[in-house]
């Protein structure tokens, strides 16, 4: 059965791109000890022309058993002309349930675990044979041996050790954070995150340890992409994950939807496309098939790694000044606003305030007034744009 379909995908494959190709190995494969159970690892390689680089995908949550999702991401990505690995790993733990915990480490061990095996989480059972970065390291070999025609030695420094270089790491959810830790680790050619990391502790109104801690994978070759609607993990919580690792410094999050590539050279990127019938808002970055998410992934896959020069208080449409600020905000529209609805919410994601601005008008100023709200970071939701403020 699982030749058949591969027969069929391929064939599929060929008639939608004739250089794509797609094909399944699963790990028992690449070692007996492996659980004949286990969900396939999906490979996708770009036959008529390659760049000699791997994207590395790491989906979220309970996707290792699903091949079919993120196909067309991975498919995209090929036609670009990388080698594509969507990896199967034990996933059925979501990073976002540790959310309450009296543990400051917890995600610290969560991660460790999965990605090295190390026997330090409490929380979940991952040996070393089993975590990603044995899983693929086995993958490449296994690889090398079978396809020796397809070049993935190139990947692997030595018959036991990863060349990270040559490798875009990216990752849906669960596998963002994933993503990011190995980054934190080696160096990678670009780390690409697609709603996550969703590491944030309400018990400690933070972003977890790790992802705080210096990385060898500068975060100038960091790039996410998220949904301003996200319903698993707050957008102001993965905004506060994002600042943790320090990407926001030179910038701040830039709307996609009304924009054309290079977004202002901006590195976090988020979207309000609506999902669909069957697709949450917390997958429509991924998995949507959308000409907006095609420029998107293009722009993360391709894009000259360079320091972002986007004023982080300058957005698409309107400045908001001053900030920080203890009384007034003011709203200084550059285009006509589509509405004159705002709210504000905190880091929580709560509203802590609503109402209207008087003129939507380009070149217009709206004052909001701010001085009933406590000390601390908020978001102003206007237009579908979200500016980050502090109150002082």
């Amino acid at each position: 059965m699982k030749f058949l379909n591969l027969v069929v995908l391929l064939f599929t494959s060929s008639i939608l791109t004739a250089q794509i190709q797609t094909y399944f190995v699963a790990p028992i494969d690449t070692d007996n000890n492996y659980g004949a159970s286990q969900g396939d690892h999906t490979i996708i390689i770009n036959t008529s022309s390659s760049i000699n680089k791997l994207f590395l995908f790491i989906g979220g949550t309970n996707t290792s058993s699903n091949s079919n999702y993120y196909s067309t991401l991975r498919e995209f990505a090929a036609d670009l002309g990388y080698d594509v690995i969507k990896l199967s790993y034990v996933d059925s733990i979501a990073a976002a349930t540790f959310t309450n915990s009296n543990d400051s480490l917890v995600f610290n061990k969560y991660r460790e675990e999965i990605n090295f095996g190390s026997p330090v989480s409490p929380d979940i059972t991952v040996d070393t044979l089993n975590s990603i970065y044995t899983r693929f390291l086995k993958l490449l070999q296994y690889l090398d041996v079978n396809y020796p025609t397809q070049n993935w030695g190139q990947y692997l420094l030595s018959p036991t050790s990863i060349d990270w270089s040559k490798i875009a790491i990216g990752g849906h959810s669960q596998g963002a954070g994933h993503a990011s830790y190995l980054a934190k680790h080696f160096i990678m050619d670009r780390v690409l995150m697609f709603s996550g990391p969703n590491d944030y502790s309400t018990t400690f109104s933070n972003s977890a340890n790790w992802l705080r801690q210096p990385g060898v994978t500068p975060t100038t070759k960091h790039f996410v992409y998220l949904s301003l609607n996200d319903e698993i993990v707050d957008f102001s919580k993965q905004f506060i994950n994002i600042s943790g690792l320090g990407m926001l410094l030179n910038d701040d999050t830039t709307l996609v939807d009304n924009l054309a590539s290079p977004y202002g050279f901006s590195q976090a990127l988020y979207t309000v496309q609506t999902p669909g019938l069957i697709i949450l808002n917390h997958n429509v970055p991924p998995i949507k098939n959308t000409s907006i998410n095609h420029n998107v992934w293009t722009y993360m896959l391709t894009t000259p790694i360079i320091t972002s020069i986007k004023n982080p208080n300058e957005i698409v449409n309107s400045y908001l000044y001053p900030n920080p600020s203890n009384n007034l905000i003011i709203i200084s529209n550059k285009t006509i606003l589509s509405t004159n609805l705002f709210k504000i919410i905190n880091m929580n994601g709560q509203t802590v305030l609503s109402g209207r601005l008087i003129s939507t008008e380009i070149n217009s100023k709206n004052s909001i007034d701010i001085s009933s709200l406590l000390e601390g970071f908020y978001f102003l939701i206007i237009d579908h744009q979200a500016i980050k403020f502090v109150k002082n």
